[in-house]
């Protein structure tokens, strides 16, 4: 099945940080489509574009559409290790892509997107990822919580960290 592209809802987080160029944000948790950063033209919705496009290649299964968008020495963070530059990264998206062959994968989007931060090279978001699908006829739901981290090399965004785990047990 085949994943309609919508961008999510972006919130941008009320910080002050003096060291990376930030102006005060007004309004945590707002809803306003940019983040006002002082000498930047990186917006959270540049931000949010970037994330939504990355997950639409990789649900190409194609680790060539996605190369030049992870940073050759970036560091991935999933439930099953830690996988650290591009060819241990491609090692982990392309075993996760041969996978269960009994699991047929709906669609894998982000929801709730938060952009942290931007300056003139770098960004950082959180964000819900959420898989749907079906295994042995019996449909399937999961959550989880994500963090990328990204640097601007020559006008191009690239991912230089990613940490995914599932949300918490309830207790």
């Amino acid at each position: 099945m085949r994943r309609s592209l919508r961008l999510p809802t972006v919130r941008v987080l009320g910080l002050a940080l003096a060291t990376t160029g930030l102006s005060v944000l007004a309004g945590c948790g707002s809803t306003r489509p940019e983040i006002h950063a002082m000498h930047s033209s990186v917006t959270a919705d540049e931000v949010s574009r970037f994330l939504v496009r990355f997950e639409e290649l990789a649900e190409k299964e194609d680790f060539e559409l996605i190369r030049d968008l992870i940073h050759e020495r970036a560091v991935f963070r999933f439930n099953d290790g830690d996988f650290v530059g591009r060819p241990a990264i491609q090692a982990a998206f392309e075993k996760t892509w041969r996978g269960d062959p009994s699991v047929k994968k709906a669609r894998f989007f982000l929801s709730d997107i938060v952009v942290l931060t931007t300056d003139r090279r770098t960004a950082s978001a959180t964000y819900t990822y959420n898989w749907q699908g079906s295994q042995g006829g019996r449909e399937f739901s999961i959550r989880g919580r994500g963090t990328r981290v990204l640097l601007q090399e020559g006008g191009q965004w690239r991912i230089v960290h990613e940490h995914l785990s599932r949300f918490p047990l309830p207790r």
